[in-house]
């Protein structure tokens, strides 16, 4: 049951409690009896309804409990949940990450012996000229 749900039975109840209330109360003062009658009858209807209250607020005491603990069940549900996939999450990132770093490693060692290379061949070359100079 929805707490909209839960709020609309229970202002249901509260009224039709009130007004059994009023109109039993009506009805006695209503009625053509004796003083001693009334008051007899205003003491059972009371002790009549004060039972029924007592029942209806025992009963809305206990669904409030039951609605709090359908309420916590649900809110650990959704937060384990959400820790669930927070760890799949960061189990994605974390091998992102990894991958990410091999490949720059990858491009890195690559880069580097290019530039090794390219520092050899320019060497050779200047090296190259030098004994290839008139002036040697």
């Amino acid at each position: 049951m929805s707490e909209r749900e839960s709020k609309y039975w229970q202002g249901f109840l509260a009224g039709a409690f009130l007004g059994g209330l009023v109109g039993s109360l009506l009805a006695l003062l209503l009625a053509p009896k004796s003083g001693r009658e009334l008051r007899s009858d205003i003491r059972r209807r009371s002790e009549e309804l004060y039972a029924k209250a007592r029942e209806f607020f025992e009963n809305a005491g206990d669904e409030a409990v039951e609605t709090l603990n359908e309420a916590r069940e649900r809110a650990r549900a959704i937060v384990q949940a959400a820790q669930e996939q927070a760890e799949v999450i960061i189990k994605d990132a974390d091998r992102t990450l990894r991958e990410a770093r091999g490949r720059v490693s990858s491009t890195t060692e690559r880069l580097r012996e290019a530039a090794r290379a390219s520092a050899e061949a320019f060497r050779s070359e200047l090296g190259g000229t030098s004994e290839d100079s008139p002036t040697s």
